[in-house]
């Protein structure tokens, strides 16, 4: 019987097993949240996973990140190489890397632009804000998790865009104001609550399909405590946001059949737009173009990049143009029209 025999048989598993094989996931951060990712991962068979960590195990990790043994935290390991060489030992199809450093802005948008998707399970802000940012400049969506005390999160950003993460949490919170494992503690069974909050909304986005109109401009966040159990709340865009708030919306044809959804957050300069089109048909369209560029298609978008900008195509409709082609929102609708077709964009009711 095959390896992954019992995922293939849900409904659509197939089809959904064979995009979870594509799937190249980021993984930032591997402790308490980031080790149960980790192995989540592995054995359902991702494509491909890099974990990257910067830190060493010690003693007081091991009662929750479910990787490391008692040696691993005596040598103080690092927490990436360790995580690797436990996860190889699993087997099964996905390949496996690591890098024992931290994110960077040095490094953030090289490794997010040969990803599908990341996963945060990182425990301070700053880090959160840098993977924010670089999700909305490259147009690679992410995760965020978190677990403290009793209490659990997550809250996706896939694909980037607005609401933001900042839309939700300030960018400079008052000290003191958010806890640490230092200084709250945590349990084991938040941080398995949280990474399969993360897992939850991973397949749902992987499951979803393209609509035909904008969405209301939302995001669904998983929160939970032992005590009172789960639930979903809705984040909304705040319209001042520094980084994805509105610099302009366009509708600017007279003809009421034409106005389409154009927006341009103004944090990043990429315009926001929706689409008609499913993933076979933008491939297609994309594929006979003259000049295709770089193209790719992933598991949770597809992928148009050339030397001025990128056009990315997300699974539940939504698409981001960035880069030199987000310059103007007329500029970006041609552009849009050329290569997809002027069919391709969503009308405004």
């Amino acid at each position: 019987m095959a390896r992954y025999d019992r995922q293939q048989r849900i409904p659509q598993g197939e089809e959904l097993d064979r995009d979870w094989q594509q799937l190249r996931v980021l993984l930032v951060g591997c402790g308490g949240v980031g080790t149960v990712l980790a192995q989540s991962l592995v054995r359902s068979g991702v494509g491909s996973l890099m974990v990257v960590d910067g830190d060493r195990i010690r003693e007081s990790d091991l009662h929750r990140q479910l990787l490391y043994l008692d040696e691993d935290a005596k040598q103080g390991r690092p927490k990436a190489d360790a995580a690797r060489a436990a996860l190889c030992k699993i087997g099964g199809r996905t390949l496996v890397d690591a890098l024992p450093q931290m994110l960077t802005p040095n490094n953030a948008e090289a490794l997010f632009c040969s990803h599908d998707v990341v996963l945060d399970a990182t425990d301070n802000i700053q880090a959160r804000s840098l993977i924010d940012l670089t999700a909305m400049r490259t147009g690679v969506g992410w995760i965020h998790s978190g677990a403290i005390a009793d209490r659990w999160v997550a809250a996706s950003f896939l694909p980037p865009g607005t609401p933001c993460y900042h839309c939700w949490v300030a960018e400079d919170p008052v000290p003191g104001s958010i806890g640490t494992c230092e200084t709250d503690g945590v349990l084991q069974i938040s941080c398995l609550a949280a990474a399969s909050a993360v897992i939850r909304l991973l397949t749902a986005q992987m499951l979803s399909t393209p609509g035909h109109t904008p969405r209301q401009m939302t995001r669904t966040i998983i929160r939970g405590n032992v005590e009172q159990g789960e639930s979903c709340v809705e984040l909304v865009a705040d319209p001042g946001c520094t980084r994805c708030g509105d610099v302009a919306t366009q509708s600017t044809a007279l003809d009421q059949d034409q106005r389409v959804y154009l927006r341009k957050l103004c944090g990043i300069g990429s315009v926001e737009t929706w689409l008609n089109l499913d993933f076979d048909e933008i491939e297609t369209r994309l594929g006979q173009l003259q000049d295709p560029g770089q193209f790719h298609r992933g598991a949770t978008a597809i992928r148009r990049e050339d030397r001025g900008g990128a056009l990315i195509c997300y699974r539940d409709g939504r698409a981001l143009v960035t880069g030199d082609h987000a310059s103007d929102l007329e500029e970006a609708r041609g552009l849009l029209e050329r290569w997809l077709g002027a069919d391709s964009l969503c009308r405004l009711p």
